[in-house]
Formats: structure tokens, C-alpha cells, sequence
């Protein structure tokens, strides 16, 4: 450990300013009592860390220090059974949209079989999944496109989608196979089609992309606007604030029925921006529009620290508020409640 330490601490001195590592202080203080993380502590914090890993932790953690009621967990499989103590299926279509370019055959082969013959089969298979998702108490769609490509869906004819998916059953490599963004527009819209039919919310991650490097104009929200409007019986959750174009979100979801703004993520990217970002849309955006968390983590204690900033932050905003008269400290209350329960809770039919 001492020297797994060595090579990290660099880093952690010259990050630990910012909101991710604002959040791993805080959960290593209410999860395993070490108040502050450094080179005289990070043994026992791992010897804590250690023993915590076995059943209760999550009850722990999600419920009596983070008060989550459920946490939305998004697969790729409809058919994987999730502890529906704690989480909410949410169902990615990337293969059956084409987003997957290396072993789609196999990976279609494992959930379905073989790829079915024709186009018309696929668009099946690709309904057959949906319903099977909603079946299993699905609450969502969930596109994450912005990391492989723009998230401009132009109107591709039905025809060439289907010239190119035969020209993938043909290929003699078909786990090589790439399929155009052409194929996965056409994928897409079928798939809002489907959506708008069962009612169903689709969330869409925007802005900054996970890790280094990417092309951020591809998560540009602005680029969603025809998707927009041309599926307005589907219920559009927009990620991340769409940082750093929040302001471009502010204006989508004033403008759109049917778009809705998710912080899920935002408090640990900036928690700055976060309380920004909330100043700004309580005065532009109906406040039933807005979620104000989601912890965004792959592993469970940061949710602890991710929650607690997310609770300073919007106490912050509407302490703001109330200071200057916009309302009183009741509606603030009554809004704060909108944002973290109630909004979700009906923009993903939790509990129905």
C-alpha cells in the first residue's frame, strides 16, 4: 500500500481542490471515519475499506447515509436481474442501433441467437427487447452516442438502413462489421418511435465525456433539437446539465414540453457550475422539469460524497433565494422537494 500511495499522491494533492475528490474525502469520513485522506491514513482507510466489502455495506451506504430510495442502473442485457431493493433497470439499445462495430454478431448471438435474416426481423428483435425490458420493470432508455459520435439523428430513409443491414448478414467478417451513422439514425428514430408508443422516458448523456480526450461538440445538447421535435410524445431526459453547454439546456428545456434536465453527475464535475447552473434555470425553467442527483458512480461510495455535495449545493441555490425575496423559505422547501423526489419519481414512474 505504501508504495501504491507513492505513485498516486502526486495526483491527490494536485486534485483534491476539485469536486471528484471532494467527494471520495467525504464518503472516506461517513462511511469509514477517517477524516481526511493522506499518506498517515490511507492504510487504515484501506483496511476499513476492505472489511466493509461484504453484505449491508450497500444498505449502508444507498440508504441510511445517502437517503436514495433507488438508483437507476442502465445494462445492455434486458434479461440481467438487478436487486430491485436498491436499483431501477434502465435498458441501453447500442447493439440493436448499431453502436456496437466489433463482435455485434456475437454479442446478438448471446442475447437472441443468430441475427436474424432480413431488416424487418431486426426491427422485431428490436421491439421484442424493449417490451422485454419494460416487462422487467424497465424505466428508461438510455442513449450514450455522444462518446462515439455527434448526437445530430438525421431522417435516414428505412431503405438504406436495410441495404446496409443485408450488406452486414452477407459480410464474410461480420464481427468487424461497422455500421454507419446513417444505419444508426434510422435505428434511433425506430427506436423514439417505440418509446413515444409506450410512453416510455429516454435519457441521453450530454456534455463532458468520461476520461481524457474526446470530441465535446459531439455531446453538445443543441444538437438533439430535431430529435426534439419531431418526437414530442417522448419524454427526453438530458444528463449531466449538459455541461458545459448548460445555458443551452436552460434554453431547451424552456422550450421543449418534453425535455427535462438531469444533474445527475454535475455536483462532482463543478459543484461552482452545479449552483450556477440552478440559479440560473429557477428563474428561466419550471422547477418540475429538474432532477437534482444522481451519483453517476460505478462504485458505491462516492454516491455517499456525490449526494452530500449535491444537498450543499442546492441548499446553497435556494438559500439565494430566499435571501432575495424570490420566495419564501416554504416554497424553497417545497421545490427542494420537487427536485430530489418528486420530479423523478414521475419523470421515470417510480412507484407506479
Amino acid at each position: 500500500m505504501p508504495e501504491r500511495w507513492a505513485i498516486l499522491e502526486p495526483y491527490w494533492n494536485a486534485a483534491k481542490n476539485t469536486g471528484y475528490c471532494r467527494s471520495i474525502s467525504i464518503a472516506a469520513r461517513e462511511l469509514y471515519g477517517i477524516d481526511k485522506i493522506s499518506r498517515e491514513t490511507i492504510e487504515e482507510l484501506n483496511v476499513r475499506f476492505m472489511a466493509a466489502r461484504k453484505p449491508g455495506h450497500f444498505q449502508k451506504a444507498l440508504k441510511e447515509k445517502a437517503g436514495i430510495k433507488t438508483s437507476l442502473v442502465d445494462s445492455f442485457n434486458p434479461l440481467i436481474p438487478c436487486d430491485k431493493s436498491f436499483f431501477t433497470p434502465v435498458f441501453r439499445l447500442d447493439l440493436y442501433r448499431g453502436l456496437v462495430s466489433k463482435n455485434s454478431k456475437r454479442m446478438f448471438e448471446e442475447l437472441n441467437g443468430s441475427p436474424p435474416a432480413g431488416f424487418d426481423s431486426w426491427l422485431e428483435a428490436t421491439e421484442k427487447a424493449i417490451d422485454t425490458a419494460l416487462a422487467g420493470g424497465c424505466a428508461a432508455l438510455k442513449i450514450g452516442d455522444a462518446y462515439q459520435r455527434p448526437l445530430y439523428y438525421t431522417d435516414t430513409p428505412a431503405a438504406e438502413a436495410k441495404a446496409e443491414y443485408s450488406r452486414f448478414r452477407a459480410s464474410a467478417q461480420p464481427d468487424d462489421f461497422a455500421f454507419s451513422e446513417d444505419f444508426q439514425n434510422c435505428m434511433t428514430r425506430f427506436v423514439l418511435k417505440l418509446a413515444s408508443e409506450r410512453g416510455m422516458t429516454v435519457q441521453i448523456h450530454t456534455g463532458l465525456q468520461e476520461g481524457n480526450g474526446n470530441l465535446l461538440r459531439n455531446s453538445d445538447p443543441a444538437l438533439l433539437n430535431n430529435l426534439f421535435m419531431d418526437f414530442p410524445g417522448v419524454n427526453f431526459d438530458i444528463f449531466h446539465m449538459g455541461y458545459p453547454f448548460e445555458h443551452t439546456l436552460s434554453a431547451l428545456a424552456k422550450n421543449f414540453a418534453n425535455v427535462n434536465i438531469d444533474m445527475c453527475w454535475a455536483h462532482i464535475i463543478s459543484p461552482a457550475a452545479s449552483v450556477s447552473a440552478l440559479y440560473e434555470w429557477l428563474d428561466s425553467v419550471p422547477a418540475n422539469k429538474i432532477s437534482a442527483f444522481g451519483g453517476d458512480y460505478c462504485f458505491v461510495d462516492g454516491v455517499v460524497g456525490h449526494s452530500r455535495i449535491a444537498r450543499q449545493n442546492v441548499s446553497r441555490t435556494l438559500a439565494l433565494k430566499v435571501l432575495e425575496g424570490v420566495f419564501g423559505l416554504d416554497e424553497a422547501k417545497e421545490i427542494a422537494q420537487m427536485l430530489f423526489v418528486q420530479n423523478p419519481e414521475r419523470i421515470f414512474k417510480l412507484g407506479h
